[in-house]
């Protein structure tokens, strides 16, 4: 199988090798532009290359062949962690900017939470209720509005694909020649 192009080191440009901080002790790593995860030498976090962009591996169906297979279930992990990072984002910003002790709390659970298939464990956040009741209904507000919001952005994400889909198949029919006109241009 030949190479694609952006997996050809020889069309890389300037930019292909870059330092990344890493979240925790905030070394600098070394990064190619196709290394999916490294590392970190000074305490040991493995860390996604956020940079990286193969997005094609995303839809590709030769992307294990293209990238072997590790790299494929990387890039999968490592936009499952990005689709995580978005919704904690998400999250804060339905927190009211004067509530940093609400912004806390989520932030500590997201960070207690080892999976990557939701923001946090919502039975985590029932355990504040007995200690600090305000607290969690402060947080549960939030976590509603959030819930609501995601909602909310999948829906206009729908709509927006479905408004796509529409146009492609208009654009589709505009771009076939008529049955008639092909049969007089064919006589």
């Amino acid at each position: 199988m030949a190479k694609c192009p952006g997996q050809d080191t020889q069309q890389w440009g300037f930019d292909a090798i870059f330092d990344v901080e890493c979240p925790r002790c905030h070394s600098r790593i070394e990064f190619f532009k196709d290394e999916v995860r490294r590392r970190c030498k000074g305490c040991g976090e493995v860390v996604f290359n956020d940079r990286m962009d193969l997005g094609c591996a995303k839809w590709c169906p030769s992307a294990a062949s293209c990238v072997g297979p590790d790299a494929a279930k990387a890039i999968e992990l490592s936009e499952q962690r990005k689709s995580r990072r978005a919704d904690l984002r998400l999250l804060l910003d339905q927190v009211p900017e004067e509530d940093q002790e609400v912004k806390e709390l989520f932030k500590t659970l997201y960070s207690e939470y080892p999976g990557e298939d939701r923001v946090f464990d919502t039975n985590r956040l029932y355990t504040v209720q007995e200690r600090e009741p305000e607290l969690f209904e402060r947080a549960t507000r939030a976590f509603q509005s959030y819930l609501a919001e995601k909602q909310a952005v999948a829906s206009r994400e729908a709509q927006a694909r479905a408004r796509t889909e529409e146009m492609l198949k208009h654009d589709q029919r505009q771009k076939r020649p008529e049955p008639a006109a092909a049969l007089e241009n064919g006589s």
